[in-house]
């Protein structure tokens, strides 16, 4: 039993008996890459067989779409076992607990993107983001600079085909956070490492009351330095309609895809962090769990991550008003001091 498929051996009791065109056209074609990967490992037969190329690289691009870029392909086809690496990489769950790494100056990423709703695909993109000499990790701008990726241009805007109702618009958010998923597929060219750093599912969405938008929010949550929880977001921006009014409605429309590295405050990190945090998760191990059970492993982590960051920021703000307090009392005691020094002298 492979997936939902079964094969008959009953004739002599060999998964070899059946010729490896057959099982390579016929059967392994039809499995996914988790069925797939599971297939190789219950013989050396299926083994040689799964280790076919052109079976990984249907199924990565079946998976990612946007790896139909030339550049990507030809990227993938140099990682130590070409398409199967890539997907060992890309499709389990990054490790939340990425090892310490140093940032390479000569680092250079490249994001393949794909954005679905209802399973339909409404968004794809590859991106290169160079850290180039200008911009290197030892470099002051790098450094203090907050790091995001944006795939889209301050004025470029995505038509979707989807489109808001009008009437009740928490259970349309609702509706676009169960059914919009994003693959953010991060690619270290250098390295031969690639992650999906997304959450697949979204984590959260809500609608951005400065700018009218419906704000999506996919997350992976790894811990910096054992001590500081950071998650790596990629945020879908949609424009609902051109005035705001729930009751008319409109087509959405996607005008902002970003990635960005947030810390405990919820503020961009720099360049310098947001860099060894990505290149922690892409080296780091991978968890081997599907689409569906990784989404909402993803959504739980991120979940406790906000919890994190809400009694974080509670105990800072107790500690602010303590040290506040301290100061009041000390300036009162003082104040006091010297009326008494004046009065008594």
């Amino acid at each position: 039993m492979m997936g939902s498929r079964t094969v008959d051996l009953s004739s002599n009791g060999s998964i070899s008996a059946v010729h490896s065109d057959v099982i390579g056209t016929h059967i392994l074609t039809r499995l996914d890459g988790p069925t797939l990967a599971s297939a190789a490992a219950t013989s050396s037969y299926l083994q040689t067989i799964c280790s076919d190329q052109t079976l990984w690289r249907q199924i990565s691009a079946a998976t990612w779409p946007s790896i139909n870029d030339p550049r990507v392909l030809r990227l993938i086809s140099s990682f130590p076992s070409g398409f199967r690496s890539f997907f060992s990489d890309s499709y389990p769950l990054p490790d939340p607990n990425p090892p310490p790494v140093k940032p390479d100056p000569a680092s250079e990423f490249i994001s393949a993107v794909d954005l679905y709703y209802r399973g339909d695909l409404i968004y794809s993109k590859v991106q290169e983001t160079k850290i180039e000499s200008g911009s290197q990790p030892g470099s002051g701008w790098f450094k203090n600079s907050p790091f995001q990726v944006d795939l889209l241009d301050p004025k470029e805007t995505i038509p979707t085909g989807i489109r808001y109702p009008g009437g009740d618009y928490e259970s349309w958010v609702r509706d676009m956070e169960e059914n919009t998923t994003l693959n953010w597929v991060l690619i270290d060219p250098i390295r031969k490492r690639a992650a999906n750093i997304s959450s697949r599912r979204a984590v959260s969405a809500r609608r951005n009351w400065v700018t009218g938008d419906l704000e999506i929010r996919f997350a992976a949550v790894a811990v910096a330095d054992k001590a500081e929880v950071t998650a790596v977001v990629a945020v879908g921006a949609a424009e609902v309609w051109k005035e705001v009014d729930e009751e008319v409605g409109g087509e959405v429309h996607v005008r902002d895809v970003r990635l960005q590295v947030e810390d405990m405050e919820g503020r961009c990190t720099n360049g310098r962090d947001s860099l060894v945090i990505l290149q922690g998760m892409l080296q780091g191990k991978r968890f081997g769990t599907g689409e569906e059970d990784g989404g909402r492993v993803m959504k739980t982590r991120y979940e406790e991550y906000v919890e994190v960051k809400r009694q974080w920021r509670e105990n800072k703000e107790r500690r602010e008003r303590a040290k506040d307090l301290c100061f009041i009392v000390f300036g009162f005691a003082l104040f006091l001091l010297l009326w008494c020094l004046i009065l008594f002298r």
